[in-house]
């Protein structure tokens, strides 16, 4: 979605805004609105930082999935589908969950582990 077309990526954060009533149960999650910045994620994720970040450069836009361990989860080694993704686009946050993730990465070519 984001390749080469601007109004494709603001499609995309509306999109993300629409689907974000669904299905959390982190929360933690239900307080982020999109379009707050990265720091303002990681200050409402109450954490110094992510568990993991994944930086992409597609087309012009860095896009970071930070990878957060849900609340109450054991903090030992997680796979990737136990904990919550956050996408961030260009430093602003487009979407969170499996599923925005997902469809975000196949829109650009990303390949996430499954």
């Amino acid at each position: 979605m984001l390749v080469a077309r601007p109004a494709l990526l603001v499609n995309t954060v509306v999109l993300a805004a629409a689907l974000a009533a669904c299905g959390r149960s982190d929360k933690r999650l239900e307080k982020l609105s999109v379009g707050i910045t990265k720091d303002s994620v990681i200050q409402v994720m109450g954490v110094e930082k992510p568990r993991r970040v994944d930086p992409y450069l597609v087309n012009g836009h860095y896009i970071e999935t930070l990878y957060f361990a849900r609340l109450g989860a054991d903090t030992g080694k997680l796979a990737d589908r136990e904990l919550a993704p956050v996408v961030v686009i260009d430093g602003v946050l487009a979407a969170w969950g499996w599923e925005r993730w997902d469809s975000i990465a196949a829109a650009n070519k990303i390949v996430v582990a499954k």
